[in-house]
């Protein structure tokens, strides 16, 4: 994995002159890495194996006719797959989102305040024990707005501290939205995220 991550930066370094271009790393859901997991519990009667896959990418760049401004890409998937004898449970999550961020000091982004909001689409499949597959397109909305602090550069890449506040506002469709849920909202504290400019 760490070979995948200093690949991806190194192409990112090799067609950056400037530091307009932004790549997000936070804490929730292994962001801008992958993540591969086999949990296996030994149990009284029965037992557990939970499999977890995880690919999530958060990149901005800058668009030039306007100071401070980016557009935001978002892509993720994530899939958990939970074998429990009666209580099977798979869950699979693709999605797309696009957005806006704004950089209140944009002559030093990796100091600056800033503000951003991004839209999107997943589709999304639950499948519980023995009942029927659930699955749907989702809409959601991410609303963010944090701080970053310089912590140097390396290279030609700059790495900031930039930790957030997010509401996540999800609306439901499909079986989804029949079966389970209508609408849904998060709240995250993002202290553990980092930027990185080129």
């Amino acid at each position: 994995m760490k070979l995948v991550i200093a690949l991806v930066l190194s192409v990112f370094s090799i067609t950056a002159l400037a530091q307009n271009k932004v790549v997000s790393i936070d804490a929730f859901d292994f962001s801008y890495t992958g993540g591969l997991s086999f949990k296996h519990d030994k149990g009284k009667n029965e037992d557990r194996d939970a499999t977890t896959f995880k690919i999530n990418l958060n990149f901005a760049q800058s668009i030039q006719e306007y100071v401070g401004l980016m557009w935001k890409a978002q892509a993720y998937w994530n899939r958990v797959d939970v074998d429990f004898g009666d209580s099977d449970e798979l869950v699979s999550e693709f999605a797309l989102g696009g957005g806006l961020l704004y950089n209140f000091n944009a002559e030093d982004i990796k100091n600056s305040y800033m503000a951003g909001a991004l839209v999107g689409i997943e589709r999304a499949t639950y499948e519980l024990s023995d009942e029927s597959d659930e699955s749907g397109f989702n809409l959601f909305m991410n609303l963010e707005a944090g701080k970053r602090w310089d912590l140097g550069s390396y290279s030609v890449a700059n790495i900031s501290y930039a930790p957030t506040v997010a509401l996540v506002l999800k609306r439901y469709g499909g079986d989804i939205r029949d079966t389970y849920f209508k609408s849904g909202r998060e709240l995250r504290f993002n202290f553990l995220k980092f930027d990185i400019l080129f």
